[in-house]
């Protein structure tokens, strides 16, 4: 399994390879994401088609309710806290199933790595336009971010263009719920 992301709070928001293993520092962002190791797949599906049967979605939530039970027992989340750990899980885990699918489509890890340090590299009005629903529908900045993964190693092909928007869509959610996990961390 390739495990793609991070939160970490000394940068808000860092996207990188890592282990598994709990960091003795940590103040239990990313606790429900290290949880979810055995069924990120079921998660990021449920997360991202909805069009699982029944059994699958309540499979899913259950995967979850259960890692954010297990971690709010072990880091007593405050009250906001355990639902924003739970959406980071998510969409941590999203993103390691859509990195995968680069990956079985031969993307190179590096070309991977490449979408997400385009993210972090956006400027203040790219990061206002990501936050706009509709910022597929900007043919300019579509084609900005179209050129810099292309650029960057990704196939100019419709599905994986769409994966690597997909990814740096989450990842502007998850920079989102990041600050507000560490508001209500702020707030105990």
């Amino acid at each position: 399994m390739f495990r793609f992301l991070a939160v970490s709070l000394a940068s808000g928001l860092a996207l990188a390879g890592v282990a598994h293993a709990q960091d003795a520092g940590d103040d239990g962002m990313d606790c429900v994401y290290n949880e979810l190791v055995d069924s990120y797949e079921l998660v990021a599906e449920a997360l991202l088609y909805g069009d699982l049967s029944a059994e699958e979605l309540a499979k899913s939530q259950q995967a979850v309710e259960a890692a954010t039970a297990r971690c709010d027992a072990r880091y007593s989340y405050g009250a906001g806290q355990a639902e924003v750990a739970a959406e980071l899980g998510q969409m941590g885990s999203a993103i390691d199933y859509l990195s995968e699918e680069l990956l079985f489509a031969d993307v190179s890890e590096a070309a991977i790595s490449a979408v997400l340090d385009a993210y972090e590299g956006f400027t203040d009005e790219e990061f206002e336009a990501i936050g706009n629903p509709d910022w597929r529908d900007d043919a300019a900045f579509s084609a900005m971010l179209k050129a810099k993964m292309t650029s960057a190693g990704i196939p100019d092909e419709t599905w994986a263009i769409d994966t690597a928007f997909t990814i740096v869509e989450i990842a502007a959610l998850m920079e989102e719920a990041t600050y507000m996990f560490m508001l209500e961390e702020d707030a105990q």
